[in-house]
């Protein structure tokens, strides 16, 4: 051994102990000392740097520290792939042990990075070459256009359908497209589409406006008694996309669609649950919706329906007041009615002679004592407002009149009737001859359908019943069997009142 080598000795032990984490700015000083050493001999600079190749040597088998792991990761990330094992070779940590760091990097996660660059190229192939699956849709696209749907089942004969129509709704492409498709796989493949694939299409079309496509699209979901409640429908279109003008939208029609398949009491229990997620409706549903409950007479859940609109501040139109007053007169709160006509003007609306109309046929159907003459009084006010009355304004006054067996009232009424221009139809004279029968003035009742005959009209069942009714009264037995005779070679059948019934 040479004479300097315990010496030499002793800094080797230095260098186990930096290999061990302490010291370890040591170890570059020690051998730097006999590089530069003038006194060294080139045998003890070669037996130091042997050494030293030797011991540090042994670094690559131990396991890299958490901060050069995540160096290198961080070099695969950002490095083409292409260039990744050529950016770990030339890896550098800029101190003089660079070797030893870079076995001790490179060796224990060779299998790693294999793997993860063949993932990065993988990836990379997927993303910036235009793959197969990519190319089917395009495909698939052009045939569902072209509606050539034998040679659509054999391109996608072994596809899975639902992975399709996923792929058609993210391509950006037609939602049209995705309908018909979707539509398709239902009536010639038998697919169940679920409640979400529902709900995106819906979100499809309504983020390009195709309303008409949505409300047959809609129809026939509700149509299909899908078992599917409110709060999961309302839940999935949450779920889909949070956007809520579209969601309001869906959920406008989804009430209305409830209404046209006579499903009134989900669309109430939908209205009140738009509530609860802040949708805003409109008038195009929620009308519907109050015409629906008057039609089962549900009066007093229209109601209710009626003040949650005015809260949430959907704004009415004058059908959503002549509906609530329709059903406020068919429940007999006459007053209540009339009550709310005269709120319209707050809202800005004027009444229109249907509304008028609703509340002169609510006076006749279910007024009281002296019903008649407040229903003859909205007509002079109707006059004075210069609101036109109609046909059907005069003939419920002349009919309520007259079953009132108030027949100078009546007739007063026809006279005003001509003298505003308006021609009396069937429905009036067989209210005018049933008053007359009713007051056995038979011949007065012949008269008018004498005159009911030379304006062209036919007489009906109504003005048949009527007069045989009134021959019957009269005694005139021969008469009522002739008029009954002719009604029957008119086709007319005879009813319970044709009799006296």
């Amino acid at each position: 051994m040479l004479a300097f080598e315990p010496e030499l000795s002793e800094h080797i032990d230095m260098l186990k102990l930096a290999r061990s984490g302490r010291g370890k700015s040591r170890v570059t000083p020690t051998i730097d000392i006999y590089r530069r050493s003038s006194s060294a001999p080139p045998e003890c600079l070669r037996r130091c740097k042997a050494i030293r190749r030797r011991r540090l040597g042994l670094r690559h088998t131990e396991a890299p520290s958490l901060l050069s792991m995540v160096i290198v990761v961080f070099c695969i990330l950002l490095q083409p792939t292409g260039s990744l094992m050529r950016s770990l070779y030339l890896f550098r940590l800029g101190s003089t042990s660079s070797i030893v760091c870079r076995r001790a990097l490179i060796t224990p996660i060779i299998p790693l990075i294999a793997t993860y660059s063949l993932k990065i190229h993988v990836n990379a192939t997927i993303q910036t070459n235009p793959s197969l699956d990519a190319l089917n849709i395009c495909t698939i696209s052009e045939i569902i256009a072209k509606r050539r749907w034998s040679e659509l089942k054999k391109v996608q004969k072994d596809a899975d359908h639902i992975q399709i129509l996923q792929q058609l709704s993210d391509s950006n492409g037609n939602p049209s497209l995705v309908l018909v498709y979707f539509t398709w796989l239902e009536k010639d493949y038998g697919v169940s589409h679920s409640l979400g694939q529902y709900c995106r299409l819906l979100n499809l079309l309504a983020k390009a406006k195709l309303y008409p496509k949505i409300k047959r699209l809609l129809n026939d979901f509700v149509a299909k008694k899908e078992g599917h409640s409110n709060s999961s429908i309302f839940h999935a279109l949450s779920m889909v996309d949070d956007w809520f003008c579209g969601n309001s939208v869906l959920v406008d029609m989804l009430i209305l669609a409830y209404v046209k398949n006579l499903k009134v009491d989900l669309a109430v229990e939908a209205f009140k649950l738009a509530g609860h997620y802040g949708f805003e409706l409109s008038v195009n549903s929620c009308n519907p919706m109050l015409a629906a409950l008057v039609d089962q007479g549900k009066i007093q859940v229209m109601e209710n329906v009626h003040m949650v609109m005015i809260r949430r501040k959907v704004q009415p139109d004058v059908i959503t007041f002549n509906i609530v007053i329709n059903g406020l007169c068919k429940a007999g709160k006459l007053q209540k009615a009339r009550d709310l006509m005269g709120d319209m003007k707050v809202w800005g609306i004027s009444p229109t002679v249907v509304t008028y109309n609703t509340l002169i046929n609510g006076y006749w159907k279910k007024g009281s004592v002296g019903r008649m003459y407040k229903a003859d009084a909205l007509l002079k006010e109707m006059l004075s407002k210069k609101i036109c009355p109609n046909e059907i304004t005069y003939n419920t006054l002349i009919d309520g009149f007259c079953k009132d067996e108030n027949l100078p009232a009546a007739m007063k009424v026809f006279k005003d009737m001509e003298m505003q221009d308006l021609k009396a139809d069937v429905v009036t004279y067989s209210s005018l001859i049933s008053g007359l029968c009713n007051d056995q003035k038979i011949h007065e009742a012949l008269d008018l359908r004498d005159e009911m005959l030379g304006c062209g009209l036919q007489p009906n069942i109504v003005t048949y019943s009527a007069l045989i009714n009134g021959y019957s009264k009269k005694g005139m037995l021969k008469e009522a069997r002739e008029l009954s005779d002719d009604a029957a070679r008119q086709g007319l059948a005879p009813t319970a009142v044709t009799f006296g019934g």
